[in-house]
């Protein structure tokens, strides 16, 4: 995430045998601004949609090859980058922030429970607690009686597995090896707080369409660098 979590949402019918595929909603609370984030995985492909006020954001992931693509809907454009480029650029940032950059060879903490529960919309939770990378904390409400848990966690695994395989392995638990649902965290880092809640879960199929390039996109450019003027003495 998975960041990249609940109050609201809606229980879940009875399932076929064929695969299922996986729609989180979300809602995202820093304080400053509420944000929608949707997450679909099927298959081998995750799209996360980010939408708040006046602008909207999605990347889609292939997780086996780590290949994305980021859309702008504003602007129909999109950002295409392969798997190599996206670790080249994690391998600079960790670099170019020195000391302070979490080890890439380590896994994420498992989250730890306090013992401690509490109810949130009807079901009983337990709370966890977690600390990862760049001074990342997070407090998890984790609901083990969620609906239909077992098929979300299989779905949740492959999230955890494209987190622990790539560069982001400390900036959240592994979801799949929680004993429920993760009906709310709250993250704080340097001095940063907010609030994820779980509005939606959904087990049922998504049309492909969803995780493929729209037609009508072109390629993003960046604006031209404005040209500078020589200096006469």
């Amino acid at each position: 995430m998975c960041k990249n979590l609940a109050i609201l949402f809606l229980l879940l019918g009875p399932l076929s045998a064929c695969r299922a595929d996986l729609t989180l909603e979300q809602k995202a609370d820093d304080g400053r601004h509420i944000r929608s984030l949707i997450t679909m995985i099927q298959g081998d492909m995750m799209r996360l949609d980010v939408a708040h006020e006046t602008n909207a954001m999605s990347v889609i992931v292939n997780l086996d090859s780590r290949d994305s693509l980021t859309l702008m809907p504003e602007t129909k454009t999109y950002l295409k980058r392969t798997g190599a480029q996206l670790k080249q650029l994690a391998e600079a940032r960790r670099k170019a922030a020195g000391t302070n950059a979490p080890d890439p060879g380590t896994p994420a903490a498992p989250a730890v429970s306090t013992g401690k529960t509490e109810k949130i919309d009807g079901l009983d939770t337990e709370i966890y607690t977690w600390s990862g990378g760049h001074h990342l904390n997070e407090t998890l409400w984790v609901a083990k009686d969620f609906p239909n848990y077992q098929q979300i966690q299989a779905e949740l695994a492959k999230m955890d597995r494209y987190n622990r395989e790539g560069a982001h392995r400390s900036a959240q638990p592994e979801l799949s090896r929680l004993p429920g649902m993760v009906m709310r965290t709250e993250i704080s880092a340097d001095g940063e707080r907010g609030t994820n809640t779980l509005v939606s879960v959904k087990v049922e199929a998504l049309d492909a369409s969803r995780f493929e390039l729209p037609p009508d996109y072109t390629a993003y450019k960046p604006a031209p660098k404005p040209a500078t003027q020589a200096h006469t003495p």
